[in-house]
C-alpha cells in the first residue's frame, strides 16, 4: 500500500512538473510573438529577459547593436544603463556599511568638506533616496557629452544652499549618486569603477559589464544609441554613480537572482533597500535605495527606468512572485512602459495591446519624401480616420518639430509647433517650443507673445520665463 502511494505521489509530481513546464512554453512562446511583432514594427531593438518564479522563461535580442558594423544585438551585447546604475551605487554603499566602513546616518560632509558651507545637515541615507535637497546637476547649465564627477562637484561646491531641508520632501536629484560614487571612492581608496568590478561583477559573475569612461568609450562600448528618428545619439556623458554602467541582459538575469541570496549583502540590508524613505513629518515616498517602489496585486514590486541618448532601459522584480522584467535598448522608439505592460497582461494569461505607432516618425519619413505639407495633412486625416493606430500625444510632435529645428528646418518646425498649439491649446509647452521656435526664426514679437500666452497657463512654466527675461535683457 504504501509503495502504491509513493508511485501515486511521484506521478502527480511529474505530472504538475509537465503542466508547469507546458505553461512556461505557452508564455514564452507569447512573449516570442509579441516582441517579433515590436521588432517588426519598428518598436523594439535590443535585448529582454523574463523571468516567472525567479526562474528565466524567456530571454532574445532583436536587431543591430551598431548599424554602421552590420553588428547584431546579442544577449551578451554591453548596453548603456543610465539610471539602472543607482541601483549599483546603492548596493557598494551597503557593501561598505555592512564591513562597517560608513553608515547611512554619516553626515556627507565627513567625507565631502567640500560641502561644508551647506549640507552640514545632508547624510548618505539623504543621497541614496533623494530627499537630500541637493540641487540636480542637470538644472545647473553644466550638463555636456564630457562632463565629469570632478566637474559636478567643483560646481556643487560653489552652491551656497539646498533646494529644501533635509528629508522635508522627495525630489529626485543625479547629483546625490554623483557624490555617493565619490563618497564610495574616498571610503574604499579605489575608483568607483575598481570597486563595482571588484566587489559587484566579478562576484556575479557579470563578465561582460563595466563601468562606461573615456578609455572604455571606443573599445568595450558594445551597443551605439540611436534616436527617435534612427540618427546616432550615444553620448552619455562620463559621469559615474547616477549612470555610468554598461551591462547586458545575461549580466542582468545574474543581477536579478543573486538579489535573492546573500552573496553581496544579507537580506535585511536589502529590506532597507527596498523599503519607501520616511520623511520628517513621518510620511513616506516610493523610492529606496536605488529603487523605485509600487505595489500590484498586493505584491511589494520594485523597479526602475534608465534613458539617456538613445538607450532606454527598464528592471522590474516582484520581491513576493519573483517574477522579473528586464528590458534594454539602444534605440529611443521603444515605448518601454507599453511593452511593460503587455509582458504583464502575458504572464497574467490576459490580452495584450500592441502599442501605438509613432505619428512623428510617420510623419517625418512623409515629409521626406513629399514635404512638410503633406506630413502635417497626413496627421490630419490619421487622426480623424485612424487615430487608434498612432501615438497622438503632444509629446510627439513636440518631438518633430524640435527634430526638424535640428536639420535648419526652422520654418517646418514652427509649422509643426502650431500644429501642436492647436491640438493641445491648453498646453503651456506646446506654446513655449513655439515661442523658442519664433525666436530662432527671428521673429521677437510673435515669440514675446507665445511665452506671455505659455505664462498664462502656467505661471511657474520656467523655461518660458527664463525666455522673456533673455529677451528683456537683449
Amino acid at each position: 500500500m504504501k509503495i502504491n502511494c509513493i508511485k501515486t505521489n511521484i506521478a502527480l509530481v511529474v505530472l504538475l512538473m509537465a503542466c508547469l513546464g507546458a505553461r512556461a512554453q505557452q508564455i514564452a512562446d507569447r512573449l516570442d510573438s509579441l516582441m517579433h511583432a515590436l521588432y517588426t514594427r519598428g518598436q523594439f531593438n535590443g535585448s529582454i529577459l523574463v523571468s516567472v518564479g525567479g526562474k528565466k522563461i524567456y530571454q532574445g535580442s532583436y536587431g543591430k547593436a551598431d548599424l554602421k558594423a552590420n553588428a547584431d544585438f546579442t544577449d551578451t551585447t554591453p548596453c548603456y544603463l543610465a539610471s539602472l546604475s543607482k541601483q549599483f551605487t546603492a548596493m557598494a554603499i551597503m557593501i561598505l556599511r555592512e564591513r562597517k566602513l560608513l553608515s547611512y546616518d554619516d553626515p556627507i560632509i565627513k567625507y565631502l568638506p567640500e560641502l561644508s558651507s551647506y549640507a552640514q545637515n545632508v547624510t548618505i541615507r539623504h543621497l541614496l533616496n533623494h530627499t537630500s535637497g541637493v540641487v540636480n546637476y542637470e538644472s545647473l547649465g553644466i550638463d555636456h557629452p564630457g562632463l565629469s564627477n570632478k566637474d559636478v562637484y567643483d560646481r556643487l561646491a560653489k552652491e551656497t544652499s539646498l533646494r529644501f531641508t533635509p528629508g522635508d520632501k522627495y525630489e529626485y536629484s543625479n547629483s546625490g549618486y554623483v557624490l555617493l560614487a565619490i563618497i564610495i571612492e574616498k571610503v574604499s581608496g579605489i575608483s568607483y569603477a575598481e570597486f563595482v568590478e571588484e566587489n559587484i561583477f566579478t562576484p556575479l559573475g557579470m563578465k561582460d559589464s563595466f563601468v562606461f569612461g573615456r578609455s572604455t568609450a571606443h573599445s568595450k562600448f558594445g551597443a551605439i544609441g540611436y534616436g527617435k528618428f534612427g540618427d546616432i545619439d550615444d553620448n552619455p556623458g562620463f559621469t559615474v554613480g547616477d549612470g555610468g554602467i554598461c551591462s547586458t541582459v545575461e549580466d542582468m538575469g545574474k543581477w536579478d537572482a543573486a538579489l535573492y541570496g546573500n552573496q553581496l549583502v544579507g537580506q535585511s540590508a536589502l529590506s532597507d533597500a527596498f523599503s519607501p524613505a520616511v520623511l520628517n513629518n513621518g510620511t513616506t515616498v516610493p523610492y529606496g535605495f536605488g529603487w523605485m517602489l509600487k505595489t500590484e496585486n498586493n505584491d511589494p514590486v520594485v523597479y526602475h527606468t534608465g534613458g539617456s541618448g538613445g538607450f532606454r532601459t527598464y528592471i522590474e522584480r516582484d520581491l513576493k512572485t519573483r517574477n522579473s522584467i528586464i528590458i534594454l535598448t539602444n534605440n529611443e522608439n521603444s515605448p518601454r512602459t507599453e511593452i511593460r505592460n503587455a509582458i504583464v497582461n502575458i504572464l497574467a494569461n490576459r490580452p495584450y495591446t500592441l502599442p501605438k505607432s509613432s505619428i512623428a516618425i510617420e510623419m517625418y519619413r512623409v515629409r521626406n519624401e513629399n514635404g512638410i505639407d503633406s506630413a502635417i495633412n497626413f496627421y490630419n486625416s490619421n487622426k480623424l480616420g485612424n487615430k487608434d493606430a498612432y501615438d497622438f500625444s503632444e509629446q510627439e510632435l513636440n518631438l518633430l518639430g524640435y527634430k526638424l529645428w535640428s536639420v535648419k528646418k526652422i520654418g517646418e518646425a514652427i509649422e509643426i509647433f502650431k500644429l501642436n498649439t492647436v491640438a493641445y491649446p491648453g498646453s503651456s509647452n506646446a506654446c513655449e517650443s513655439l515661442g523658442e521656435a519664433y525666436l530662432e526664426h527671428g521673429d521677437r514679437q510673435l515669440a514675446v507673445e507665445c511665452f506671455n500666452k505659455s505664462l498664462s497657463i502656467d505661471p511657474q512654466n520656467s523655461d518660458a520665463i527664463r525666455m522673456l527675461k533673455k529677451i528683456n535683457n537683449q
